[in-house]
């Protein structure tokens, strides 16, 4: 199952990476993650390799994936 991210680096998504890292639930998926801010760049550090960050803004790519775990608040949701 493909699952993006978005929002991963707050306060928020911080805490659920942390906890996914510990659950090991990353082994279960192929995570892709988002960003508005660093697109290209070097994803989290998972325990396994990851794409380039993606945008955040990028409705096609986010549109491809089975589901969307979205951290990012204000006016992004």
């Amino acid at each position: 199952m493909r699952v993006g991210f978005v929002g991963w680096r707050g306060m928020v998504g911080s805490v659920l990476m942390q906890r996914m890292l510990e659950e090991k639930d990353f082994a279960a998926i192929e995570p892709e993650f988002f960003t508005t801010s660093s697109v290209g760049g070097n994803g989290p550090s998972i325990g396994r390799d990851t794409p380039p960050l993606k945008s955040a803004t990028d409705i096609a790519a986010l549109r491809s994936l089975d589901a969307i775990v979205t951290c990012q608040g204000g006016e992004y949701t």
